[in-house]
């Protein structure tokens, strides 16, 4: 194996470069992988603008991508064997604090929703990826490459939709269109739903939505009779209603869109400290409010299990695929506001 390796390398703000560094070595713990895919995810698209990622200290030639899969070439002291394919997850919960000790490694105090593969520490776009082995798990060979590569928003729209209120019958508003909001829907759609809908405000994302077809309706988010045209598709109120975006206009809606006594889970992450909204709306209607993140452990297999399984295939989300010398130009798409993309994902 080469001394360096081709990573794709964030240089400043809204600036990525392809280079020629080194290869890393493993510590103990750690595992080698050479990467076969890496999806790219909207965090990244923050840090890119940024220049930066979110370690407290500068990383030299600092790559990010956090939804990787790859093949170990050097397994270490570990008992994985060299070949075996593997996928990581990013979280690196510290094990020890409370959280980790129940079964909640998601919430681990040692986390803050920040201390994550990819964002803290080198990620997945490069040839090669040095990290510890107890964040690796083994893949079987009904998973894709490019399933594994979207492990990571499979395990949060998972997450969300096992932990909420949702029943058989259920009717359900997914507030978004993101690739979150439609793996929730592919999820909703075989949970029972009897009616599944999408807020969205335009139609960029739409594309592989509509060729999917797990939504019964789509809702204009946008539209000022919103609310009556809401209620009218949902005869009273959405029983249970999914928040993927992180904005005033998306909390905003799923207020307006619940039935009295339903449930808002909140899955986007916002950019701003805080977010407006009524409160005697909440209140007042006794709406259960409540706040979904990544994933625990456990769930992570769980959601391995279900791509092997063929109860969900998530490569059929992907819009793009490109190598390394393609990260700049995706990133640029990202944020086009007439790019049509739901998903891409990266082969070094």
């Amino acid at each position: 194996m080469r001394d360096t390796m081709k990573a794709a390398v964030l240089v400043g703000p809204s600036r990525i470069e392809v280079k020629e560094v080194a290869t890393p070595k493993i510590s103990p713990g750690d595992i080698l992988i050479k990467v076969s895919a890496c999806g790219v995810c909207g965090s990244d698209i923050h840090m890119w603008k940024e220049g930066k990622g979110w370690s407290q200290t500068p990383i030299p030639d600092f790559r990010m991508g956090h939804e990787f899969c790859g093949k170990v070439v050097d397994p270490g002291d570990s008992d994985f064997k060299v070949g075996e394919r593997v996928v990581f997850w990013a979280n690196l919960y510290c094990g020890q604090c409370d959280m980790c000790r129940v079964g909640k490694e998601h919430l681990c105090r040692e986390v803050h929703g920040q201390n994550y593969i990819g964002f803290v520490r080198d990620g997945g776009y490069a040839e090669y990826f040095a990290g510890p082995a107890k964040n690796a798990y083994r893949l079987p060979d009904s998973v894709s490459d490019i399933d594994a590569a979207l492990i990571d928003p499979l395990m949060v729209a998972y997450h969300a939709v096992k932990n909420s209120d949702m029943k058989l019958h259920d009717k359900i508003l997914v507030v978004g269109s993101g690739i979150i909001a439609q793996l929730m829907g592919g999820l909703i759609q075989r949970a029972g739903a009897s009616l599944l809908a999408m807020s969205k405000i335009n139609d960029n994302q739409m594309d592989k939505a509509r060729e999917l077809a797990n939504f019964d309706v789509y809702l204009d988010g946008t539209d000022p009779d919103r609310i009556k045209k809401y209620n009218d598709v949902s005869g009273g109120g959405f029983d249970v209603v999914f928040e993927a975006v992180g904005n005033e206009q998306s909390i905003q809606t799923c207020l307006d869109s619940v039935r009295p006594g339903g449930q808002i889970v909140a899955i986007g992450n916002s950019a701003t400290p805080a977010i407006p909204f009524s409160l005697n709306t909440l209140v007042l209607n006794e709406i259960r409010f409540v706040g979904s993140v990544s994933c625990s452990r456990e769930e992570f297999k769980e959601t391995i299990d279900q791509i092997a399984s063929g109860f969900v295939k998530p490569e059929k989300y992907v819009t793009d695929i490109i190598g390394l010398d393609g990260l700049q130009a995706a990133m640029e798409k990202q944020v086009s506001p007439t790019a049509k993309m739901l998903k891409t994902v990266v082969i070094p």
